[in-house]
């Protein structure tokens, strides 16, 4: 199965008013006339080190002049595609605090983002499928304190949901809603009233800081009623709450519980990523909720693109290359994405005498993906190792191909196999002259079948008919052996009749009868004695 790695864009926001900036971090586009900023890096000033430069290319790279229409065009455009093909394609910002996270993701009504720039392209895609039967579902979700939280309902009434992981391996969050939308004017009203839920706070650094990490997920579901199967793509747009330097946020106490939290998950986030570098035998999904549940995009079965947010602030430098160093880390993850397809049309009822056949793996996806998620991240970076994937496969062991049944019998103990089996084996050992047992056709199968049960049944025929011949010649033998032992007189040359068999009454019937006139007894005799008395 094709592998496709995360893409990785970095994006420099603007300089805020009051900001110090030196011009540390930059972007430096190649020399090529495409315009593209395909191949660009990011330098960054070392803090400690004014004469060392750190370069790091990426994908795509974004100035403090970029626009949101450039960015979704360029890296997430491409996406819906996928999405429309069966793949599920995971967006996350990634940054510290007040890098632009939600900018880039929300946007605002002037500059909308990603994700309602997704929306739109979403419907507008819809329009212009005719094969399916397109439905599109809408779900949302944050993260606050490491506990899952539904923003479609209300916080009031929004218990705490359980992350699970079903009999395929694939996680998902118990009891989360899931809405129909038809329009674009549908979808804003229900993502307008679910933002206002999700938990955002003051600092002093983002007046409107994001407190929780928010996921929203479209779901397109494409039914082909002509095949009778189901194509299921998603796209998760992951809004990340940014690590937090308490010094500089001057957090206060509530607001130190949300930051250690916000910290603990962004460090286990980096440590999944260094297990999955370093093919470790275990990975660290289960630490935090946000790694369970971005488990299919750090090396699963879906399309990743992750958006590096850099503040050019003097005070974020070393934030900014701890940034750029786990995006480094982060391009190196091998995904295997995969169509998630459902077959309704009903299965065939297996024959019993057919060996088990698993159902075929999942279908790769399509080599479009290659080249959305390889493009320019080969740039600056060695030799790559593979590693293994992480897609659950069935450890169920396969079934012999020595032949066209699977035999159970243990060595040696076929002697004592029943005629019915073991005509089962001799004609299948005898008709199988080099080919194996799964080129068999259903109908050669049922016409094997049909043969060894006739001649079993022909068997038991047979063998009831002298059975019965046995008991006949038995009978005949006893009466003529009664016949010569009468005796020959007048009445014994009458016409012989049937012999009588002594009934015998079974044991237990007289005894109620002796008791009830043993009664009878006892109470004559008692009566006989009270008339005496009287005389």
């Amino acid at each position: 199965m094709a592998s496709a790695k995360i893409k990785i864009i970095a994006r420099l926001r603007p300089r805020l008013n009051a900001e110090l900036d030196d011009g540390s971090v930059k972007v430096i586009h190649s020399s090529d006339d495409t315009g593209s900023s395909s191949g660009s890096v990011i330098s960054v000033t070392n803090p400690r080190d004014p004469s060392q430069v750190f370069k790091f290319p990426f994908s795509s790279c974004y100035d403090e002049t970029s626009t949101q229409e450039e960015i979704f065009q360029n890296d997430v455009q491409p996406m819906i595609d996928v999405v429309y093909s069966g793949v599920t394609v995971t967006i996350f910002a990634y940054g510290v605090t007040s890098s632009g996270k939600t900018h880039t993701m929300q946007g605002s009504k002037s500059e909308p983002g990603v994700i309602p720039r997704t929306i739109q392209a979403m419907f507008d895609k819809k329009e212009m499928i005719s094969r399916y039967n397109v439905s599109l579902f809408v779900s949302y979700m944050e993260i606050y304190k490491d506990e899952v939280y539904d923003l479609l309902v209300t916080r009031e009434n929004a218990p705490k949901l359980p992350v699970r992981e079903n009999d395929a391996g694939m996680v998902f969050v118990a009891n989360l809603t899931s809405e129909p939308i038809s329009t674009v004017e549908e979808f804003d009203i229900i993502y307008n009233r679910a933002t206002k839920h999700r938990s955002v706070g003051s600092t002093n650094l983002n007046h409107a800081s994001s407190r929780s990490h928010a996921v929203l997920t479209i779901e397109a579901k494409l039914y082909d009623p002509a095949e009778n199967k189901i194509l299921t793509g998603k796209i998760n747009l992951v809004d990340l709450a940014g690590s937090e330097n308490n010094k500089l946020t001057g957090n206060d106490h509530s607001r130190m519980a949300e930051s250690a939290a916000i910290n603990k998950s962004l460090s286990v986030l980096g440590q999944v990523v260094h297990a999955l570098n370093s093919s470790a035998s275990r990975i660290p999904y289960r630490n935090s909720k946000l790694t369970r549940i971005l488990q299919d995009a750090l090396g699963g079965s879906s399309i990743g693109l992750l958006i590096c947010n850099l503040a050019p602030g003097t005070k974020f430098r070393q934030d900014t290359l701890n940034t750029l160093n786990f995006a480094v880390r982060t391009k190196n993850i091998e995904n295997k994405p995969v169509i998630n397809e459902r077959d309704n049309r009903p299965a065939p009822k297996p024959h019993f005498a057919a060996v088990t056949i698993h159902p075929p793996p999942a279908k790769p996806a399509p080599a479009i993906i290659q080249a959305i998620s390889t493009a320019g991240s080969s740039s600056g970076a060695g030799p790559l190792r593979s590693r293994q994937s992480l897609v659950p496969v069935s450890r169920v062991p396969r079934a012999s191909m020595s032949g066209g049944y699977q035999s159970f019998v243990l060595p040696g103990a076929r002697k004592g196999l029943p005629s019915f089996a073991e005509k089962i084996l001799e004609e299948d050992s005898s008709d199988r002259s080099g080919s194996f047992g799964l080129g068999l056709t259903e109908k050669e199968i049922d016409e094997r079948i049909s043969r060894a049960v006739e001649a079993e049944v022909t068997r038991r025929l047979e063998e009831r008919e002298r059975q019965r011949e046995k008991e006949e010649q038995d009978r005949r033998a006893r009466e003529q052996e009664l016949e010569s032992q009468r005796p020959t007189s007048s009445t014994a040359r009458a016409k012989p009749q049937s012999p009588r068999k002594e009934q015998t009454l079974p044991s237990g019937v007289l005894t109620p009868l002796l008791k009830r006139h043993k009664d009878l007894d006892d109470e004559l005799n008692a009566r006989l004695q009270e008339l005496e008395r009287k005389l």
